[in-house]
């Protein structure tokens, strides 16, 4: 493990790292310092790396070959030097866009009012130089210690599967889209560091997956220094990485595509629309471009969340700024457009626009538009009271005292210099409700996640919230006012205390989930992975057929296993629900469980032969009214029909005779 730990993170920082660091430098002005530069390369990397690697993928007809996966990176990071070099840094520095906010802090903590480059005292320069480490290895406990001592080698979450298959797809230069409608961007950029490490999807995941928890505290820590200065940014990525339920829950359910884009690569979106709103520029509006449209390459959801928000904001404020400032308005027009344009060329081919609107409209059954009218409408909403438990008391308590303080925040400045952050409470307040209505109705399509992911700004508000107070206690002026200052102290830092101490040790322990019936989401036994390695080493092609749940497990377990990308298998509720099927539609979904269910029927030798099935895997059960546990018993009935070709304890796999008399 610890091999391959070194392997992936080696491979990951060549082609997720490093490649972007001159774009970064070259579009970012950067008012988050080194943290926000790394963010920055860091989303340049992945998203730059990926979108190569898979045209060059395309335009050769091959997979993410190894030379693919060594030049795509080499590229970036050459042609990002280049530019660099031409073009320079942006101009000047941008101070954070609340001076007042930062200021009050910075004098109750330093004694040097708003401005950093004057000398601090010794102990504030060591606060400053290990705050956000120390915070960055709070999360590295939280993502590490629960999979080191409990899952290894194994990981928590069943998704993990679903991405391997399509990362295998990458490799190999199968189509993604036709398993499940999503973009390739993240599994294309699994692909490069899978070549570079020499690990398979399924060895990646244990030693690299959790270490995306970084990725959501580092992008909020840069927007708060963006706009309120270091120490709230600080408070930020502590909230973010900490504090905040829903990004540990996306980890523990290996949703680490969602997580780089609903926590990462949207606020860093977020961020670049306020530093253009702030210092609009070509290069500001390059960036928001970029980082804006590279959401659409990774996530379908998170591409819904961004055009959603940038799109209300730039609603919102377009009017205005033709009034006040349209230099500033004629550039946003423009970015959006760009970024438009470049969001449409991710899109175009993964949701295959071209028909997706008929088929919204009444015309196919599959695709896009089955994928999308599938979801809006069929996922209930949770009760209000359970939105505690989904961001945490503390980040729920905090963002809702940071939501009041940030109305009540006035600049110091007046007329334009006030402007930036003026926009930015905007921002703030327009984000929390979109994401807030949008966990309160199905027809959102997404409710969880959209509950979920409204701790993201709240935890942005917590954190500003949490320093206010703090800076209010400590600073010189009314007696009264410090006085109740540190009565909402005691208490707040008490909360955050708690739950910090609660999250930590709650991720330190054996996974588990608020399902009724489901103990744990880890399911896979020594028995299911060696049925998946004797798959891997009988690949020579087809397809395969497996129960629908193995214990809990998932059917796409055994097609990453066994580097399969079909047939997919669902239980007739799932499929009936019409939710997260593949583009295919419920056809194919029903003629497998048929297949299963029905194993001497003629009707399933003609299922087996046009899927081109060359194994059955069935889940073995004690439980005699279990339907998975006991369909093998159908097929143990027909040797004339099945050869037995595995068998343990809990797992069975059968071969059919047809397929074995064809070769």
């Amino acid at each position: 493990m610890v091999r391959d730990l070194i392997l992936a993170l080696l491979a990951a920082a060549a082609a997720g790292v490093l490649p972007g660091l001159f774009w970064a430098r070259l579009l970012y002005a950067s008012g988050a310092g080194r943290a926000g530069l790394l963010a920055f390369s860091v989303a340049f990397s992945i998203t730059l790396t990926s979108a190569l690697a898979l045209a060059a993928s395309s335009l050769l007809g091959s997979g993410i070959t190894l030379p693919i996966a060594l030049l795509s990176p080499l590229a970036v990071f050459l042609s990002g030097f280049v530019l660099y070099r031409l073009f320079g840094p942006p101009k000047g520095r941008r101070e954070p866009l609340a001076r007042r906010a930062r200021a009050r802090f910075s004098a109750a903590t330093e004694g040097r009012g708003d401005r950093e480059d004057l000398s601090p005292p010794a102990v504030v320069r060591t606060a400053r130089a290990v705050a956000l480490p120390a915070v960055m290895v709070l999360v590295l406990a939280r993502a590490y210690v629960g999979p080191v001592v409990h899952d290894w080698p194994y990981i928590r979450g069943i998704d993990q599967y679903i991405q391997s298959v399509m990362v295998n797809l990458a490799l190999s230069g199968g189509e993604i889209r036709e398993f499940m409608v999503y973009p390739p961007g993240f599994h294309g950029f699994l692909a490069v560091v899978s070549r570079l490490g020499g690990l398979g999807p399924l060895d990646l995941f244990p030693v690299l997956g959790p270490a995306f928890l970084l990725l959501p505290p580092l992008a909020l820590y840069t927007l708060a220094r963006e706009i309120w200065g270091r120490w709230v940014g600080v408070a930020a990525a502590l909230f973010s990485g900490v504090i905040l339920t829903s990004s540990h829950t996306f980890l523990i359910e290996a949703r680490y595509l969602h997580l780089t884009t609903a926590q990462f690569l949207m606020v860093l979106a977020i961020t670049a629309f306020l530093g253009f709103l702030a210092a609009p520029s070509v290069r500001s509006g390059l960036l928001l471009s970029l980082i804006g449209s590279s959401v659409v390459l990774y996530h379908p959801v998170s591409s819904f969340y961004t055009a959603l928000v940038l799109g209300t904001l730039g609603a919102l404020f377009l009017p205005y700024l033709l009034i006040r400032e349209r230099r500033t308005a004629v550039g946003l027009v423009l970015s959006s457009g760009l970024l438009g344009a470049l969001a449409l060329v991710y899109a175009w081919e993964t949701y295959s626009l071209g028909t997706a609107i008929p088929a919204l409209l009444g015309g196919a059954n599959g695709g896009t538009g089955a994928a999308v009218t599938g979801a809006i409408g069929t996922q209930p909403v949770y009760e209000l009271s359970h939105l505690p438990r989904a961001v945490s008391s503390a980040v729920l308590a905090l963002g809702l005292a940071g939501l009041a303080a940030l109305a009540l925040d006035r600049a110091k400045e007046v007329g334009a210099a006030a402007r930036p952050y003026f926009l930015a409470k905007i921002t703030l307040f327009a984000w929390t409700a979109i994401m807030f209505v949008g966990s309160r109705t199905a027809a959102s399509g997404f409710p969880e996640r959209f509950e979920r992911d409204l701790g993201v700004p709240l935890a942005l508000l917590a954190a500003f919230a949490s320093v206010t107070l703090l800076g209010a206690a400590l600073n010189a002026g009314a007696r009264r006012v410090r006085l109740a200052a540190t009565a909402l102290t005691v208490p707040a830092f008490a909360l955050i205390g708690w739950q910090a101490y609660t999250n930590l040790v709650e991720a330190a322990g054996p996974v588990t989930t608020e399902r009724p019936g489901e103990t744990e989401r880890i399911s896979m036994t020594p028995e299911f992975e060696a049925a998946g390695e004797w798959l891997r080493r009988n690949n020579t092609g087809g397809n395969i057929l497996v129960s629908p749940y193995l214990n809990g497990l998932p059917s796409r377990a055994m097609l990453a296993m066994g580097e399969y990308s079909g047939v997919q298998t669902f239980d007739e509720g799932r499929i009936r629900r019409n939710r997260d099927l593949p583009p295919s539609g419920q056809e194919p979904m029903r003629e497998a469980l048929y297949a299963i269910q029905n194993p001497a029927s003629e009707r399933t030798r003609e299922i087996l032969d046009r899927y081109d099935v060359r194994y059955l895997v069935l889940y073995k059960s004690d439980d005699p009214t279990s339907p998975d546990g006991n369909a093998w018993r159908g097929f143990e009935e027909r040797p004339d029909l099945y050869r037995k070709a595995f068998e343990r304890e809990s797992v069975v796999i059968y071969r059919p005779l047809a397929a074995e008399a064809a070769g």
